[in-house]
């Protein structure tokens, strides 16, 4: 197919757009609103991902390691050396799933606790070297969430650990709360894909529509049907990419004006900043609107073409 054959039909697909330019504008119009829709159910999907995500790096297990205070069978009432305390933590270190491993001595927690509250300071001094009642601890993050309480069951069995903690009930419900954010950002976003195709769909068979004669007379003088759907299919990808634009535009800057407000207002919340997403998120929306007219275009003029 020639270069000049494309070129006419761009010609003729912005001629028919500027004749018809109150059409054209309610089918960019109603493209636009679709897609901003989408626009938008996007954004939130991606963020509440971010928040799924967040919530799921900061699970940990905690283990508390043997002290001769510890009334645990397995403990033996005994002090670890720092060989066995050494030993454990390479045995952690080597389980699957395991990213990251930070150990905090029992002397360097009781520190801890005296920075934290200098007017208890005093008291807490008198137990420091044997006399200290805490433990040894290991935080240990894993990769992959779902694994935690298994990691957590093989860090128990080894010798030395007393007992592990990691919110077992918190983590259940935090992997049922983040399936349900992701099963249901998923789908919504499927759901207004299905519906943005139906409704430039539609719009563009509107404007076929209003010009079925001039499809008719086309094809009773032996125009080929490319040759037909050619500046349709052009107008179309023109018409839904120029609707992805303004959906694009006005997404951006709501989200642009609306991501400060929401950092100061819940500065605890997690937000995708505006630079890591909206970029993608234009290009996205340009190319499923350039694509869906075209198709949308390509298909609405079958039942035109059978003359």
């Amino acid at each position: 197919m020639s270069l000049r054959g494309w070129v006419t039909a761009l010609r003729d697909a912005l001629h028919n757009m500027a004749r018809g330019n109150v059409m054209s504008l309610a089918s960019m119009l109603a493209v636009a609103v679709t897609l901003l829709v989408l626009a938008v159910v996007a954004i939130l999907a991606v963020n509440l991902e971010e928040i799924a995500a967040t919530a799921e790096s900061q699970v940990e297990i905690k283990g508390y390691l043997c002290t001769a205070r510890r009334e645990e069978v397995k403990c033996g009432q005994r002090d670890l050396t720092e060989e066995e305390i050494r030993a454990i933590l390479e045995s952690i270190r080597n389980l699957p799933n395991v990213e990251q491993v930070t150990f905090l001595s029992r002397h360097e927690a009781l520190e801890e606790m005296k920075r934290a509250d200098p007017a208890q300071a005093d008291l807490l001094s008198g137990y420091e070297g044997d006399e200290n009642p805490l433990s040894d601890e290991v935080y240990v993050k894993v990769a992959d969430v779902q694994l935690v309480a298994e990691v957590a069951e093989q860090i128990q069995a080894m010798r030395g650990v007393a007992k592990v903690d990691y919110g077992k009930e918190i983590v259940a419900d935090l992997l049922a709360f983040t399936r349900a954010v992701r099963i249901g950002g998923a789908g919504l976003v499927v759901l207004l894909l299905f519906a943005t195709v139906l409704t430039l769909s539609n719009t563009i068979r509107l404007s076929v529509y209003a010009r079925r004669r001039e499809v008719s007379i086309m094809k009773l003088v032996g125009a080929t049907d490319w040759y037909i759907r050619r500046p349709f299919v052009l107008e179309g990808m023109l018409l839904g990419a120029m609707g992805a634009g303004v959906a694009s535009a006005v997404a951006a800057w709501g989200y642009i004006r609306l991501t400060p407000a929401i950092q100061q207002s819940l500065p605890f919340l997690p937000v995708v900043p505006p630079d890591a997403i909206l970029s993608d998120l234009t290009l996205a929306l340009l190319g499923l609107g350039a694509v869906l007219g075209a198709l949308a275009s390509y298909f609405s003029l079958h039942r035109f073409l059978n003359v």
